[in-house]
Order: C-alpha cells, then sequence, then structure tokens
C-alpha cells in the first residue's frame, strides 16, 4: 500500500518522499552500542546532498531526536534503514549537509513554514506555533489550559487580552505549553514520525494592549513574555504577522487550536483546525452592534451553517498562505451563543491593525 505523500523535513533539504519503508537502504544497526556490521564499519553510499556521519554530529537530528519515540520495532526498523554504518562504539546516519540544522537561523526572518509538508496534509506539525496557555489553581496547583496562543518569538506568545487577564475562580494565568498536539500522547507520534517532548514554560510578564475593554472587547489583544526561551522544533515554530490591512472577501482562512467546533458536545484531545470564510465588517456589525461595536481593528470571518469555532479556542490564530508561509491575520476575540448558526460570523482581533504595536512592544 502506498503512502500518501508527506514530507518530514528532518531530511526537508533532501526534497525525500517518506513512504512506509523511510528510504530503500537496508543497513540494520541496533542502539546498544553493538551492531550487525564489525565494530569499525563505515557503509555506503548515502544519497545525494547527504554525508554519513555518527547521529551525536548530525544537526538535523540534534533537536528532534527522542529515543523514547522509537520504542517499538516499528520505528526502531525505519530508523534502521537510515543508517549507513557503526564506528568508535556509535551508529552512523545519512546527513542532510544543506544548511539547516536548526529549523529557522540565528539572524533570519524565517517564520510560517512548517517543517512536514504534504498535500492537504493538517496532521501532527502542520501547525507548531500553536500554543495553550495554562492557568494554575493557587490551592490545588491543577493546571487548566482555557486559552490558545501563537509563537511569535523564542520568548513572546500572542494572545487575546481577555486570556491574559483571565482569572476563573481560584486560577491565574501561569504557563504556557508548546509543541502540543494531541493532548491524550506523550509522545505524539503518527505513522512517519514522533516529535520531541512538549515545552512548559513559565509566562514572566504580561502585556495587555492600554486601551483594552473588558466588555466590549476593545482592543483584545496581549503578549505573554516567556520566562525562558522556545526551543523550535517540529511541533513548535513562529508564524509570520500580517501587515497588510487589505481583506480579499470570501479568502478562506484557518483557525486552528484546542476546545469545541460547531457540533461537538466534549472537548476534542487533537488540535483541530477549521477553515472560514473572511467576510465584511458590516456582517458582524449587524450581528453584534446593538451591544459589542465593531471596529477597524476586528475581522469578521465565518457564518456558514455548522462551521464554527465555540468555546474553547479563545486567543488561537487565524491563518492565511501567503507565499508559501503561514501569516497569522487575527486572534479569535468573540462570537455568538448561537455557534455555527447561518449567517452568524464570529469577531476575531485583527493582526494587521496592531502590527506595529506587536513590533514596539515585544522585548528584542
Amino acid at each position: 500500500m502506498t503512502c500518501a505523500r508527506v514530507l518530514v523535513l528532518v531530511y526537508l533539504c533532501l526534497d525525500w518522499t517518506v513512504n512506509a519503508q523511510f528510504g530503500s537502504m537496508t543497513l540494520s544497526v541496533s542502539f546498544d552500542g553493538s551492531s550487525n556490521e564489525s565494530s569499525d564499519n563505515i557503509k555506503g553510499p548515502c544519497p545525494p546532498n547527504t554525508s554519513c556521519m555518527p547521529i551525536s554530529s548530525c544537526p538535523m537530528l540534534e533537536d528532534l531526536f527522542d529515543f523514547s519515540c522509537f520504542s517499538s520495532d516499528k520505528y526502531f526498523h525505519r530508523l534502521n534503514e537510515l543508517t549507513c554504518g557503526h564506528a568508535n562504539s556509535e551508529d552512523y546516519i545519512c546527513c542532510p549537509s544543506c544548511d539547516c540544522g536548526k529549523v529557522y537561523q540565528e539572524g533570519t526572518d524565517k517564520c510560517g513554514q512548517s517543517m512536514v509538508k504534504g498535500g492537504n496534509y493538517n496532521g501532527l506539525g502542520a501547525h507548531p506555533w500553536v500554543a495553550r496557555i495554562g492557568f494554575t489553581h493557587k490551592e490545588s496547583g491543577n493546571v487548566r489550559f482555557a486559552c490558545s496562543g501563537s509563537i511569535i518569538s523564542k520568548k513572546v506568545v500572542l494572545t487575546a487580552a481577555h486570556c491574559a487577564l483571565a482569572k476563573p475562580e481560584g486560577y491565574k494565568l501561569s504557563t504556557v505549553v508548546v509543541g502540543e498536539w494531541d493532548i491524550g500522547k506523550s509522545p505524539d507520534c503518527n505513522e512517519y514520525f514522533c516529535a520531541p517532548p512538549t515545552q512548559a514554560i513559565k509566562v514572566a510578564t504580561v502585556v495587555v494592549h492600554p486601551g483594552y475593554e473588558q466588555k466590549i472587547f476593545r482592543h483584545d489583544i496581549a503578549l505573554i513574555v516567556l520566562k525562558e526561551e522556545i526551543k523550535y522544533s517540529v511541533t513548535a515554530a513562529p508564524v509570520c504577522l500580517n501587515d497588510k490591512p487589505e481583506v480579499v472577501l470570501n479568502e478562506r482562512a484557518s483557525l486552528v487550536g484546542w476546545g469545541k467546533l460547531s457540533g461537538q458536545t466534549s472537548v476534542v484531545s487533537r488540535q483541530q483546525l477549521l477553515d472560514v470564510p473572511l467576510v465584511s465588517l458590516e456582517m458582524c456589525e449587524r450581528i453584534f452592534g446593538d451591544s459589542v461595536p465593531v471596529h477597524e481593528g476586528q475581522l469578521c470571518a465565518g457564518g456558514e451553517a455548522g462551521r464554527d469555532a465555540c468555546s474553547g479556542f479563545g486567543g488561537a490564530p487565524l491563518l492565511l498562505v501567503r507565499n508559501g508561509n503561514y501569516v497569522q491575520v487575527g486572534i479569535v476575540s468573540f462570537g455568538s451563543e448561537n455557534c455555527g448558526s447561518e449567517g452568524v460570523p464570529s469577531v476575531y482581533t485583527n493582526i494587521a491593525h496592531y502590527y506595529q504595536w506587536i513590533v514596539d512592544n515585544s522585548p528584542s
């Protein structure tokens, strides 16, 4: 059976198609310091643009390798087929020789690029910029994840102000978790690869827009500054931010996060994705204007029957693809109690309107 075309960017620079066999090499090497070959046996040849080198010297695998991900015979078998020998008590692997040892090289502005590619692929690693925002109970220590956000740099997560300032009874904003996909599994694995462990990072400070008005969701935007840097990986990477105010009506944008979609009665453990059309602000003004004024700092999207994000998506990113990169155009702000009703869209904070504020208030 031929697997779907999914490119895992552990080997992106090679543009390999990953199938169920992970290539055609057939050398078998164990990971207990022994080998089926002699104790000093470097083999090959490796594919073009790769070099046979110790696993510990391969920059592409330095951050992504987690031996616990390969605890089953299935994954050991696939990994073995990528090896090229053994020497000095260490296994060797065909490592990409291109300059792509990290997801984003220092000094570059790369963003909005998933390390996993594939036609219509929306699984593990497809949207590594989405973060979960946790609140800790002051007495029990229990952590509740009530909102989402997006990674925009190694120490900053973008979210809605109503999330950053939320104070559920007895709870306080405390932690951001990145690298998550399925909250019911650790580590996250699919048919092709396993992800590094999730990163739970404590919150240092919160920067809320000074004009935020809670009752009417005005200027509903905030930056969560972390105490430690995010370690970029296949499931944790920054998204690009939209700085162009033009909106193409009826263009479909993607909403990604955790929570309930229209028609769901319980929270789904996996990260969910929903595409919704961008509609005019006037449409949201007609629906919400009597109680909540709608202005140019917001976007309006949705309005299709049975297709809307309901509870649990606060602060989640709304995304478009621009020149091959994912660009965040909105932040989930508020919607109707009649979630998923025909002709009832939701309101998002407009990233382009606040782009300069984000830049000016993000720590260097």
